[in-house]
């Protein structure tokens, strides 16, 4: 191997490649994690009903928590079908989509069933007040058949991203956001000779937002001619018991990480309701916001999961390595600037989501002491996102089920049930146990990374 060959090995992506790749993330991870709940808040907050607006945020804890459970199979899918891309072997990338899609459809349907069922119960469950639950359980139920369409369609993206195409799932987010703004409007608000349905048109704009993304994304996998080399049949006809084994067997760790941290804001919430709606509606804001301003590390989670399952497949570990250096600097750099601007400017984004003015002042100083604390969040993302692309799904599982089990939900519970004079103090201590959870994360995650036997899992 010459100099120069090795070089190019050992320092990865260049800076220039993994913008290009990480744009396009950031955009998707806009569309579909942040802007449709900030809209979305934004318009029910428009009804000026501070009841409303909380059932709102408390329901989609509980969904976040779904969703988060629903990329756990396709997170491991970009792994596998990134492992085989980068080794050349197409058809077997194809067969990987018809597992993925299958099994995301079958465990969807096994998810969206209970919330279907009991969604009373679950708000319940979260201790909210009576009349928020009322609200938000036909809400909760409609949004059973959005989870099950959201679960399908990262299927297709886990497929696009697998093979490095990170702009197609770029562009049909803003056809899937777009529809959504719109219809939401109409819906929420009651606009050009609809009736006004509140949280109801809501749910409803989801599932028209999702079949949408569903239709626009199976026409570009189906009719771009250059991944005809990935099908010698159409997808759904690969499905293979022995396939999607594999795939649920590196898909349950991921399942169990995400959902243990996803849980943790459904527990935050639970620990937050008793003090009172207004703080019920902070937590639900200073989450939208603070959600926003860590898209880029999400973004770049996204993507180094891909470089490092690429790297690998290309027996290039050193390359792998120094992608991760080069993400964490250019995470840290976006995420210290959006977190700056949301400090700065706290009471000014909290009171777009509180019209009346009842808790600005509570929520913007609350904002302000939890957000100190995100940097520890978007570390253990990036070498989360690492370790995943190289199939070392285990550890990132086992840490977070056992620091969010062990440390994080006894020590919310000891917080929320102190005796403190300040509750805005009170308040940021009980989110903050989220961020001292991560940070603890984070450090296990680098240890592990340091070691050898992280690149060296099979998938």
């Amino acid at each position: 191997m010459t100099d120069k060959i090795k070089e190019m090995r050992e320092n990865g992506e260049s800076t220039k490649e993994i913008i290009s790749l990480w744009l396009p993330e950031l955009i998707s991870a806009t569309m579909l994690i942040s802007l449709p709940p900030l809209i979305d808040s934004y318009l029910v907050a428009s009804l000026k009903s501070t009841t409303t607006y909380g059932a709102l945020e408390m329901a989609n804890n509980f969904l976040h928590l779904l969703i988060k459970l629903a990329e756990g199979i396709p997170v491991a899918t970009i792994a596998i079908i990134g492992r085989h891309n980068g080794a050349k072997e197409y058809s077997k990338c194809g067969k990987d989509l018809g597992d993925a899609f299958w099994t995301t459809t079958i465990i969807g349907i096994i998810f969206a069933l209970p919330l279907f069922l009991w969604s009373k119960q679950i708000f319940q469950l979260m201790g909210v007040p009576t009349q928020m639950a009322t609200l938000g359980a036909p809400f909760l139920k409609l949004r059973s058949i959005g989870i099950l369409l959201t679960f399908i369609s990262l299927s297709f993206f886990a497929f696009l991203r697998g093979i490095k195409n990170t702009q197609a799932p770029m562009v049909i987010y803003i056809l899937g956001i777009s529809t959504f703004i719109i219809c939401d409007y109409i819906l929420v608000l009651g606009k050009f000779g609809f009736e006004q349905m509140g949280l109801t048109g809501s749910a409803i704009a989801t599932i028209i937002q999702y079949i949408t993304i569903i239709t626009a994304s199976l026409y570009y996998i189906l009719t771009k001619t250059e991944y005809n080399k990935y099908f010698s049949k159409i997808f759904i006809s690969y499905f293979n018991s022995r396939g999607a084994l594999k795939l649920l067997n590196l898909s349950w760790p991921i399942i169990l990480d995400k959902g243990s941290l996803a849980f943790s804001y459904v527990w935050l919430s639970s620990m937050i309701a008793p003090m009172g709606k207004y703080a019920i509606a902070s937590f639900g804001i200073i989450k939208n916001l603070e959600r926003f301003a860590i898209l880029p590390a999400v973004a770049f989670a996204q993507v180094i999961t891909f470089l490092v399952s690429n790297r690998l497949g290309a027996k290039d570990p050193l390359g792998a390595k120094a992608n991760i250096k080069k993400v964490m600097i250019l995470t840290s750099v976006m995420v210290a600037t959006t977190i700056s601007i949301l400090c700065l400017k706290s009471e000014f984004f909290v009171s777009f989501f509180d019209q009346k003015n009842k808790f600005t002042h509570f929520a913007s100083s609350a904002l302000i002491l939890v957000s100190l604390l995100v940097v520890f969040d978007f570390i253990q993302l990036i070498l989360a996102g690492a370790l995943r692309g190289a199939g070392d799904v285990l550890t990132v599982m086992a840490a977070r089920v056992l620091c969010f089990g062990l440390f994080f939900t006894p020590l919310a519970y000891i917080f929320s049930h102190m005796e403190l004079g300040n509750p805005v103090i009170k308040f940021a201590l009980v989110y903050g146990t989220f961020y001292f959870t991560t940070g603890l994360l984070g450090i296990i995650f680098l240890l592990r990374i340091k070691t050898p036997k992280w690149q060296k899992k099979k998938l």
